[in-house]
């Protein structure tokens, strides 16, 4: 078991860390970046989007400045859209500057620290109930004394935002950042296409592995899912088989999603089926 957890450790090293889904994606960015997916769908894979398995064929497409799977958004805008608006001639970064009012003038002043001495003595909270004679009382040992906090200040909150007016113009400086976010896509599409996996989440960073730990974890996931009577149940199940990227947060979506067990078993039954064939036929 420990030299299965090491090489599933070893063997994720290189996954990518996914934002957290589905964040919209500005009306504005859709617009001007439209969207690039795909021309040929993937057979093979699984995504998971909030421990809800999403079927193959899929299809990779980059939506604006986030990524859609068979038009399911799995990921929150990769870059920011005032990072593209910076490119465009003309655009101005505007700093707002608001002052947040503190506690009301004429408070309490500090009062000051009153110390005491306590027993260097720790008593043994058990030891009464196997003493033969009772001891005398020991007094308790005074704690000292809180101080007032003193009144706070006003604070500064500092924001800034991204004005322009004119009509975006994909120029070089925003194509580079653009092409950030179809590398991402051309990622997914290529582990999938592998026989990889993704599990996305709308509140928490997914996690992706190759085909060889999908065909691991399609071993025992149906299974743990089936018989789990909680997401913490299934989450200690899957860390037992060794599926240590498998998070608290996606147990529960998987739990909350259990019913998808059937489907997990027909893709494994498929998968199965074509390996046989393939052997038979030699490739």
């Amino acid at each position: 078991m420990k030299k299965l957890v090491i090489l599933l450790a070893a063997m994720l090293m290189g996954a990518m860390v996914l934002e957290a889904a589905p964040r919209k994606v500005p009306t504005a960015a859709l617009k001007a970046l439209k969207s690039s997916k795909n021309k040929k769908a993937i057979r093979t894979g699984m995504v998971f989007m909030d421990g809800k398995f999403i079927p193959a064929p899929y299809t990779v497409e980059r939506y604006g400045t986030a990524l859609r799977i068979n038009g399911v958004q799995v990921t929150g805008p990769m870059i920011a859209w005032d990072e593209f608006l910076k490119t465009q001639e003309g655009a101005k970064v505007v700093t707002n500057t608001t002052e947040i009012p503190g506690e009301a003038a004429g408070a309490e002043p500090e009062e000051p620290e009153e110390t005491y001495e306590e027993d260097d003595e720790e008593e043994d909270p058990l030891a009464a109930l196997f003493d033969d004679e009772p001891k005398p009382a020991k007094p308790k040992a005074k704690k000292a004394a809180k101080k007032k906090k003193a009144p706070a200040g006003p604070r500064q909150v500092t924001t800034t935002k991204v004005e322009f007016n004119g009509e975006f113009t994909l120029n070089p400086a925003a194509k580079k950042l653009l092409g950030r976010i179809d590398d991402r896509r051309t990622k997914v599409d290529l582990q999938l296409r592998k026989g990889g996996f993704y599990f996305f989440g709308s509140k928490y960073a997914g996690t992706n592995g190759d085909s060889s730990i999908a065909q691991r974890l399609l071993k025992v996931l149906p299974e743990a899912m089936s018989k789990a009577a909680s997401g913490e149940q299934l989450y200690v199940e899957m860390r037992q088989k060794g599926m240590t990227f498998l998070t608290p947060d996606i147990c529960e979506d998987l739990f909350a999603n259990r019913a998808d067990y059937v489907k997990l078993i027909e893709l494994r039954k498929k998968l199965e089926a074509d390996r046989q064939f393939n052997q038979l036929i030699g490739r």
